[in-house]
């Protein structure tokens, strides 16, 4: 299958990471994909699978207004050391091309 095939099948507000050999080409959401100019989307694809990124959850405030955004990054080794609702967890599905 090409990327173009696979990208035409995926929920445009999906999460989606691309990569080949030489590191991560893309980051984003699959909607977005079409404006990124350095992917070839008749390349082949490898793999594909999900990927979790974990942050630990922060509270900001602007004035009176509170908002949560991500935090530092949390390592999947410790997960286990923080309370479910102090994380945020951001699933992309991962691809991977062929050289």
């Amino acid at each position: 299958m090409i990327l173009e095939e696979f990208v035409k099948g995926i929920v445009p507000s999906a999460r989606l990471i691309i990569e080949d050999s030489t590191g991560e080409l893309y980051r984003g959401f699959a909607a977005c994909l079409e404006y990124s100019t350095k992917i070839d989307r008749n390349r082949d694809i490898k793999t594909h699978g999900l990927s979790i990124d974990v942050y630990k959850k922060e509270v900001k405030k602007a004035g009176v207004k509170e908002y949560i955004d991500t935090g530092e990054k949390i390592p999947i080794e410790t997960i286990s050391k923080f309370e479910f609702s102090d994380l945020i967890m951001e699933i992309y599905t991962k691809v991977m091309l062929k050289d």
